[in-house]
């Protein structure tokens, strides 16, 4: 599968949630806008909503939502979306919250695959008798392939450093025990999976390994490792990390029962969610549409929601999305899934055209690299073309795989396409954010 950039001459949207309220036609751009939340001052703020802000009626000065908010005397502590609301647009003498427009704009008839849990299934495949992959799960590509006899799984012999194909049943990582090895089949009910890092492990070979938690069975972690990393990956979820410059950072994820994320605020979900719906608007216009060619999938947008799915190779139910913000503008938009401390990956990571040029790029992935510092993992693993293996290694420090962790790769399921190369970087010393890239390298990192 080829990347190809989006022709940006196309108008570009604005990476707000109030672009994103505007362009889904659930408010009107010029909208009469109202502080209806409680209130040190005497009287009530008013405004008119624009595609990048609130501009103020008694001031003329346009305000993010949180800033006209305080503009307004209201208590930081209190929901901003619950406290700003739209005159007229439900009942003509009506003021409508911004989180009820948020809910309604969830529900938009372009927006119910996003926010709701979805799994792929066979359904979606053309020949439902043919249940297996038709690409290697490790490059992407297609051709002559073995199967594992457990899963829906298939891998070149070469990719998997094999000399010739086994005449016994091939059983792939994924469905075999990783402390005895042996496989683990579906008549086999005496198994446990780590739930950040995926690995199996027969109950009776796990032992002190593998930890249950007791909180939310079946949920279960690789020792304390991989339950350090799942706490700390959940702590941050929609929590706002403010960098220089006036620039934040946050971790976006689609919560649901199956990740483990039982109790969020309402409030939280929601402007998580629609932050979900805005970093996808971006991906999109950063890059020509990418379909599995098995399935048919948006592979885009399957990653963004962290979609499940019944084939291995597509199942994106562990990525992340992180977003780089300046007031409530979000920026830039990076993929990242963690593997355990063995490594982590962002196979997409893109600029809203209008900031390219200016370093955000470097910023975001140097706030991620903090994070996966911070949670002990070592190792960061891209896809790139390539033309574009020159700008990562010069420019950011990524190097071809190295035989250890192409054998770690081995392992794991971890996103490809086709006609790319995989790179690695070790995560140490602190990237130079200050010198933004040439412009050639912003045309290349259309496609990633």
């Amino acid at each position: 599968m080829t990347l190809e950039i989006r022709d940006t001459n196309e108008r570009q949207q604005s990476g707000t949630i109030l672009s994103w309220l505007i362009d889904s036609q659930n408010i009107p751009e010029s909208a009469t806008i109202y502080y209806i939340g409680p209130t040190s001052l005497g009287s009530t703020k008013k405004g008119t909503l624009e595609q990048n802000g609130i501009l103020c009626t008694c001031c003329q000065n346009i305000f993010t939502i949180r800033d006209f908010q305080t503009h307004s005397g209201g208590n930081f502590c209190d929901n901003p979306y619950d406290a700003i609301g739209v005159y007229g647009i439900l009942d003509n003498d009506c003021i409508t919250p911004l989180s009820q427009c948020m809910q309604l704009a969830l529900l938009n008839r372009n927006e119910p695959k996003h926010h709701m849990v979805k799994h792929i299934t066979k359904g979606l495949i053309d020949d439902d008798e043919d249940v297996y992959d038709d690409v290697c799960i490790l490059c992407a590509d297609g051709g002559n392939l073995i199967c594992c006899e457990q899963c829906n799984s298939t891998f070149h012999v070469k990719c998997l450093d094999m000399k010739v194909v086994p005449d016994e049943p091939y059983y792939c990582a994924y469905c075999a025990c990783k402390l005895c090895g042996m496989p683990i089949t579906k008549r086999d009910s005496s198994c446990l999976t780590c739930s950040l890092c995926g690995k199996q492990y027969h109950v009776k070979c796990s032992n002190e390994y593998l930890k249950i938690d007791i909180n939310h069975f079946p949920r279960a972690f690789c020792d304390k490792s991989c339950r350090k990393v799942h706490e700390k990956l959940e702590n941050k979820i929609g929590v706002k990390r403010e960098l220089e410059e006036g620039l934040s950072w946050t971790l976006l994820h689609r919560f649901d029962q199956e990740y483990g994320s039982y109790e969020v605020q309402a409030s939280k979900k929601l402007e998580c969610y629609s932050k979900l719906a805005v970093a996808f608007r971006i991906l999109t216009a950063c890059f020509e549409p990418i379909k599995d060619r098995h399935t048919r999938i948006d592979m885009i947008r399957n990653v963004v929601y962290n979609c499940g799915s019944h084939y291995q190779r597509i199942n994106f139910r562990g990525f992340f999305t992180g977003i780089l913000e300046k007031g409530d503008e979000i920026i830039a938009v990076a993929s990242i899934r963690v593997h355990g401390t063995n490594l982590a990956e962002i196979p997409f990571i893109a600029t809203a055209e209008p900031h390219r040029n200016k370093g955000m790029c470097g910023r975001l992935l140097h706030a991620i690299e903090s994070d996966l510092q911070d949670f002990g993992v070592g190792t960061i693993v891209i896809p790139s073309s390539s033309e574009t293996v020159p700008v990562w290694k010069e420019k950011y420090g990524f190097n071809l795989l190295e035989e250890d962790i192409k054998q770690e790769i081995m392992k794991l399921n971890t996103l490809m396409f086709h006609d790319c190369l995989r790179m690695q970087k070790t995560i140490s010393g602190i990237l130079n954010l200050n010198e933004a890239p040439p412009q050639e390298y912003y045309r290349l990192m259309g496609r990633y």
